[in-house]
């Protein structure tokens, strides 16, 4: 298998296609300083209603560096795509409304930020879509 690079003129006619998607396409990240620590993704489980809350702002600004990488829990990308409580969204307003102060919070200290989407697949179902869980495991309705 042959590796080519891609060069500037066909990355702009694959941006300029009909059919090209952001979320299955290379991303080439430019940055003017040396990337020295990553944030491994963690899932957390502090999100209610699978919306972020503010203190996800000083969670994730305390592990900030300039030049940091920080990939996000894992994040869902609609409501069936939930299979674990407190886990949070980024499939309505609200849920993108809450992610704004986390992300700005990590770039005003030189930080990068990577939403990390996803979905549980055969662990999603109607109960943990239409219903929240407790911290003992017992189903509310």
């Amino acid at each position: 298998m042959e590796l080519k690079q891609v060069t500037q003129g066909q990355e702009e006619k694959e941006q300029d296609h009909p059919l090209h998607n952001p979320l299955i396409s290379a991303y080439k990240m430019e940055t003017s300083y040396f990337l020295v620590v990553v944030l491994a993704p963690l899932t957390r489980q502090r999100s209610f209603n699978n919306v972020p809350q503010p203190h996800a702002i000083l969670y994730y600004s305390q592990r900030t560096s300039k030049g940091g990488l920080l990939i996000s829990e894992a994040t869902g990308v609609s409501d069936t795509a939930q299979g674990y409580p407190f886990t949070p969204g980024i499939w309505t307003k609200e849920q993108v409304e809450a992610w704004k102060p986390i992300v700005d919070a990590v770039h005003a200290k030189g930080g990068i930020f990577f939403c990390q989407i996803w979905h549980v697949g055969r662990v999603s179902n109607q109960v943990t879509a239409s219903q929240h869980v407790d911290w003992f495991g017992t189903f509310e309705s």
